[in-house]
Order: structure tokens, then sequence, then C-alpha cells
């Protein structure tokens, strides 16, 4: 009997040991947006897109956009979860690579050309929001 209890406690600590080694993993997957995005420093950026990305964890658009330089400029934009956009309203095929839109979002702290994306106006003149509950909390 003493010999099972010693082999399940044994068993036990190696699963744990294995959560515990992977934990860091699944901690350091998500970023905080305060740490990436700039929450004052709101920006309209229009572009035609180049490559769409609708999955998880977040939609992307990637933007090529032409600076006031005449330079054109690619741009990688972020959504919120495929899932809460669906809600919102969108759909996988809403934004296709050749269109042109415009997006209003929140630009990177380091990275300037990388975005959150607030709203999104499609070429038909609608507009999408890709906003959460928090961002209209804090906002």
């Amino acid at each position: 009997m003493a010999h099972t209890i010693n082999k399940a406690r044994q068993r036990l600590a190696i699963a744990a040991s294995i959560v515990l080694a992977a934990l860091p993993n699944f901690v350091s997957a998500h970023h905080s947006y305060a740490a990436e995005f700039d929450r004052n420093a709101p920006l309209t950026i229009e572009g035609v897109v180049t490559e769409v990305w609708f999955r998880s964890p977040h939609v992307r658009y990637y933007i090529s956009v032409t600076d006031e330089d005449g330079n054109v400029v690619l741009w990688d934009t972020r959504g919120l979860t495929p899932t809460k956009l669906v809600r919102q309203g969108w759909k996988k095929n809403t934004i296709k690579v050749g269109d042109r839109i415009k997006l209003y979002g929140h630009v990177g702290h380091t990275n300037k050309t990388i975005m959150s994306i607030i709203d999104v106006t499609l070429p038909d003149g609608r507009v999408l929001t890709s906003r959460s509950v928090a961002y209209d909390i804090k906002n």
C-alpha cells in the first residue's frame, strides 16, 4: 500500500513540475495593450490592404500606405479576436486584399508602423468598430 501511495505522489510531483514549467509560456503569451500601444497617439491612416489574417489571437491587416513624402510604408494593423469581431458585424471576407480602407487606432510606442484598430471605414463608406468594452470604459 505504501508503495502505491509513493508512486501516486511521484506522478503528482511530475505532473505539477510539467505544469509549472509550462506556466511562464502561457503567462508571457499575451501582452499588455498599454505596453505596446500608445492610447495618447490616435491616428488615421488610409491605404490598400496587402494581406489579411482573420485568425486568432488577433485579426491583422497589412496596409500599404503612401506617406507625405511619397514613400510606401507597410503598416501592421491589429484588431480584436475573430470571435469578438464577428459579434460586431465583421466577416472573414469583409476586408479583402486590394481594398482601399481607412483605419483609426492607436499607434505603437516604439514601432510607429503598427496600429491597434479602433474603427475601419470600408470602401463603401460603412464603418466597423474593433472596440472592446474595456476601450469604451477607459475612453
